[in-house]
């Protein structure tokens, strides 16, 4: 059975880079070991999809370094990464050898790093070749750092060529005073009247974000909501046509103490840090009227799941309705609970909200029966936000753990009709919530599996066309 989100057995999935080149999408990605042996092969790795969810296998490229970007130029396939000798950053040039994919040399004499006027030297990296033909000029987007007498010199580092090989520093295309590190994996794309700027930022802003502008125009927009998924997804790029675009991400696992942050006292793995790398997550990009961009679930991994889950259910307190499909909670100031059938290891989960007048509204997965330990997704209508919720909040030593209010959010615009389409999409501990086509919010579950889902609402609010589905066995 295809994994919908993809990772290599005994490996990581780190930053991905994407291409589109003639109905294919070619998905270059840095590996990361978990327990290399001898026969670990360390760098870029690339494999092949038509949609997404049917890959091909993955091969070695041997190209060591970080993210980079691959280029088709006068009959040749160009590839740029980044390197790190001896703390320094330098951008890495390869040629195809043989007009593939898979087989790269190494042009030993184009590895340039930063100017030392323009950019300091601690930051360059992730170069993203754009070709600018109304110009007959590549542009290099990188994620640098602004010479400058503040920290916040964080940008997305500019240099141009008429060759690929020869390169000119140029001011930054954005620098907005605000990032204390690098933007990470700069994209840049164009979809109908609007141009996109996608980047990650680790300090600051943890997360991937964008900025839009009109064609024409140079002064960079930041949209209502900015911010592309929440902290569980990250490095994020972008490729496909100009009809359909998709979002390319990885969601962190929690197995490693790189800071010597975990709680020794606690084995729950929900308690731990995010790691560098884990799952391969890709959303579809949808344009609204404003220009503004919205994340939805692509409809191959909608239709993986086709086996439907009867819906059972026990009201674990009073004041529900119930039709057939239909669950309706009433009274203004109490919380109401219901606990449905058990999940599956990878399922799918559909509902039509009406908040009415909740405060909160949304579902648990794998939650046990006193409707305690599991994971909350719910909505927060007058907050405007999709909040995640682990089990550990629903206890005393959790509330303590945590100074701050919630663990994960993502911005929700108001629907227009009152109505909210929620979408979950489970897969061992990996998940994505979707509102609307509109909002994403990646997450991790650990410490529990194969238990119920469940129902909750604080105030009134009506779920309509609650579904589950499962994947066919061996598909």
């Amino acid at each position: 059975m295809e994994s919908v989100f993809y990772q290599a057995l005994g490996a990581r999935c780190g930053d991905v880079i994407p291409k589109y080149i003639d109905g294919t999408y070619h998905l270059f990605y840095l590996k990361g070991w978990k327990s290399p042996d001898e026969n670990a092969v360390h760098g870029w790795h690339h494999l092949a999809t038509k949609d997404l969810l049917h890959r091909s296998e993955e091969v070695p490229i041997h190209v060591l370094g970080g993210t980079g970007d691959v280029i088709f130029y006068k009959g040749q396939y160009h590839l740029f990464a980044c390197i790190f000798p001896e703390n320094r950053q330098l951008i890495t040039h390869y040629i195809s050898k043989d007009g593939s994919l898979n087989q790269w040399e190494y042009v030993e004499e184009d590895t340039f790093g930063p100017d030392g006027e323009i950019y300091d030297f601690s930051d360059w990296r992730d170069p993203r070749i754009i070709y600018r033909e109304e110009l007959d000029e590549f542009w290099m987007l990188l994620a640098a750092r602004k010479k400058d007498i503040h920290s916040q010199t964080g940008c997305v580092g500019l240099c141009v060529s008429k060759d690929l090989k020869h390169w000119e520093v140029r001011e930054p295309i954005y620098y907005p005073r605000r990032f204390n590190g690098a933007l990470e994996c700069p994209d840049c794309f164009r979809m109908g009247d609007w141009v996109y700027l996608v980047f990650s930022s680790y300090t600051t802003l943890f997360g991937t974000y964008y900025l839009k502008r009109r064609v024409g125009e140079t002064e960079w927009m930041i949209p209502r909501n900015h911010r592309l998924d929440g902290r569980a997804f990250y490095a994020a790029k972008t490729a496909g046509t100009g009809d359909e675009r998709f979002l390319f991400g990885w969601n962190p696992e929690k197995e490693q103490d790189l800071f010597g942050f975990w709680p020794s006292r606690v084995e729950a793995k929900d308690y731990r840090t995010w790691d560098w790398g884990g799952n391969m997550v890709i959303h579809q990009l949808e344009q609204k009227a404003d220009g503004d961009l919205g994340l939805a679930m692509p409809q191959v991994f909608r239709n993986a799941f086709y086996q439907q889950v009867p819906n059972i259910y026990t009201e674990i307190t009073d004041g529900w309705n119930v039709e057939e499909k239909s669950f309706n909670a009433t009274g203004v100031s109490t919380q109401k609970m219901m606990l449905m059938q058990n999940m599956e290891e990878s399922c799918y989960i559909k509902t039509v909200i009406h908040p009415k007048n909740a405060t909160q509204v949304g579902v648990v997965l794998h939650v046990n029966q006193e409707m305690k330990e599991g994971y909350y997704l719910y909505l927060e209508p007058d907050r405007g936000r999709l909040v995640f919720r682990s089990w550990l909040r629903m206890s005393e030593e959790g509330g303590k753990t945590f100074p701050y209010d919630v663990e994960l959010e993502s911005p929700v615009r108001p629907a227009a009709d009152g109505t909210y389409t929620f979408e979950i999409l489970t897969e061992g501990t990996v998940g994505v919530a979707y509102v609307n086509r509109e909002t994403a919010l990646s997450f991790r579950m650990y410490d529990y599996t194969g238990r119920a889902l469940g129902l909750f609402v604080l105030g009134e609010a009506t779920f309509s066309e609650m579904e589950m589905y499962r994947r066919k066995e061996g598909e």
